[in-house]
């Protein structure tokens, strides 16, 4: 059982240098004596605010930045250290998500998960290794409840949404942020991102069963949780979780 969880979310901030300099010194840990046995998950919530120009950092060639369901705006990298579990210089490309972090925080300590469905699954089998995928799919909801595409495994289905762009217009520099353009997604487009992972080709003619098979996890997804697009409504759609005062 970990003693410790730190999850430290990296910003185009300068003061977060701060967070992750006070609460992930390997030393603290050492002299604590819980380095071992200590996760530590260093990542992101979102990619590179692109408009920022010199202060904006890189998506490597992903499309588009934060802000958006393109790949530029999803996909982070993340790094994790568990001495104890994880093998030193291991290398996962599987899917998986924050969201994944709390059942999995559940499972390595024990913890009860809620009674109602969450959107997270454990992957503590891939932090030891394993073989594994517990997570093959992933909705791409935005703005209030927009269903903008989905994913399984390496495909990735991008239905018609308008979005704000990077493209085609100049960041700013030094902290000042540059203009936002207006993108538009105007028909279906299918994606193999191990091939295309900047989503520049769109092979959706060549692969009409993947087409089916993303479209039917699309109308799982509309089903359970609506979707504003389409004018869905869901039938899993509870209210916001408040605590009483």
């Amino acid at each position: 059982m970990a003693h410790y969880f730190h999850l430290l979310l990296t910003f185009p901030r300068i003061r977060h240098c701060y967070t992750i300099k006070e609460f992930a010194r390997p030393g603290d840990l050492e002299e604590q004596g819980i380095a071992k046995n200590t996760l530590i998950v260093f990542t992101s919530d979102n990619g590179p605010w692109l408009n920022y120009g010199n202060h904006n950092g890189s998506t490597a060639g992903l499309r588009e930045g934060k802000g958006t369901s393109w790949e530029g705006g999803t996909s982070v990298p993340a790094i994790l250290s568990w001495p104890a579990v994880i093998s030193k210089g291991q290398v996962n490309n599987k899917l998986s998500n924050t969201i994944d972090i709390l059942p999995t925080l559940a499972e390595v300590t024990g913890a009860k998960l809620p009674d109602h469905k969450i959107d997270g699954v454990s992957i503590l089998s891939l932090l030891k290794g394993e073989d594994t995928n517990p997570r093959t799919t992933f909705y791409y909801y935005y703005n209030r409840n927009d269903l903008e595409a989905v994913k399984m495994g390496h495909w990735k289905l991008v239905f018609p949404h308008n979005y704000r762009s990077y493209e085609g217009v100049l960041p700013g520099n030094d902290g000042y942020p540059g203009p936002y353009n207006q993108g538009a997604q105007d028909s279906l487009a299918l994606y193999d991102l191990r091939r295309d992972p900047g989503e520049r080709y769109n092979i959706i003619e060549q692969n009409p069963n993947v087409l089916r098979d993303l479209q039917e996890l699309a109308e799982q997804a509309r089903r359970d949780l609506g979707d504003n697009l389409t004018e869905r409504i869901g039938e899993n759609r509870r209210p916001i979780g408040k605590i009483q005062k």
